[in-house]
């Protein structure tokens, strides 16, 4: 057997193995550098097979994976990056034929999909796996064909279990933190680990003096007994409400100052602290579940008297920001990396708790 050959094959798997390793590096620049010596033997595999398509994409999917974690322009880069899989496949389809085509096809998709929800991302990872499992296995890259075929086999598996979650959806309920204590505390802490960087993480104390103020605010959802998210929000002064509007960072610190509580006769401003859910839960029907719940919340408050003036909130995750968008509440502005505002005024308030 040829060495050139085996050298390929033992590439493909190298390149594969670093790749699962780079998932394990919690610091972006060490994943960063790990997926950048993945691509690197990626590259040379196809190199040495004589595929033109993978060899091009493989080298420019590096250039696309170090612009996508240097910045937040997803969606432009994807864009800027059509024209350049045209000039691929112009290229690739030259030697190698039409077969060239599905490998860049693949990559499209693996780039469209990537700003899209946890199912379409998952769904379009499964077509463009396929798509390159066949150009692996016409142009010899067993070792490619294998590793890509346990992808899709693991992205099926994640969807079959996505839907078994939302099968039993209606097996999921709300209930409200009555008290904070510092077991309750670790199960906050371990959701917002799931979702949220360190950086976005409040201690014990920093919980616990704002629930003084605002107790009822936490609100858990449970799959029968297991926590699987929470819900908080704050009540914060108007001063608070509109410097968060005014200022171009997203101060975290809130303190007594800050943060008081829902009051009779005098606008109230509420702020959306954090809806965190673990991965598995994310799907459509849970964002319309949630939505539901924090619409009733709100309906509720007002029936009872308090004026609700506005809303605001800080999406952080990529699902607080759909589930934000579906509440109603409109974009202000971005403040750093992938930090979005959002706000529910005084009119969007009064729709919003109107009977549906």
């Amino acid at each position: 057997m040829d060495i050139t050959f085996i050298l390929a094959q033992v590439f493909a798997i190298l390149g594969w193995l670093f790749l699962l390793y780079s998932y394990y590096k919690e610091d972006i620049q060490k994943l960063l550098f790990v997926q950048i010596i993945a691509a690197i033997f990626d590259t040379a595999s196809y190199a040495l097979l004589g595929a033109d398509a993978g060899l091009l994409i493989c080298g420019f999917e590096l250039v696309k994976v170090i612009l996508y974690y240097k910045t937040d322009k997803d969606g432009l880069i994807f864009l800027i990056s059509l024209p350049i899989y045209c000039v691929i496949a112009w290229f690739s389809c030259k030697d190698e034929g039409l077969i060239a085509l599905l490998p860049v096809i693949g990559s499209v998709i693996d780039g469209f999909v990537l700003t899209r929800n946890k199912t379409i991302a998952t769904i379009g990872s499964i077509v463009s796996s396929i798509l390159w499992v066949i150009y692996d296995v016409v142009i010899l890259a067993y070792s490619a064909a294998a590793t890509d075929s346990i992808l899709i086999l693991s992205n099926i598996f994640a969807l079959m279990l996505g839907y078994s979650y939302i099968l039993h959806i209606k097996k999921l309920h709300i209930v409200r933190c009555r008290y904070l204590s510092r077991r309750i505390y670790s199960n906050i802490v371990a959701l917002d680990r799931e979702v949220f960087s360190d950086e976005y993480l409040w201690t014990f104390d920093q919980h616990k003096n704002i629930f003084d103020n605002n107790s009822n605010i936490i609100m858990f959802l449970r799959d029968k007994k297991k926590i699987i998210g929470y819900i908080s929000y704050i009540v914060i002064t108007p001063e608070e409400y509109d410097r968060l509007k005014r200022a171009h960072t997203f101060y975290y610190g809130l303190g007594d100052a800050e943060v008081t509580h829902l009051k009779k006769r005098r606008k109230n401003y509420v702020l959306i602290e954090s809806v965190a859910l673990k991965k598995n839960y994310e799907s459509k029907k849970m964002i319309e579940f949630i939505a539901k719940k924090l619409r009733t919340e709100f309906r509720n408050k007002c029936k009872q008297g308090y004026r609700i003036c506005g809303a605001i909130s800080v999406g952080v995750s990529d699902f607080e920001k759909t589930l934000l968008n579906d509440l109603g509440f409109a974009h202000i502005k971005d403040y750093r990396e992938k930090e979005e505002l959002y706000e529910l005024d005084k009119e969007a308030v009064d729709s919003f708790v109107k009977p549906l």
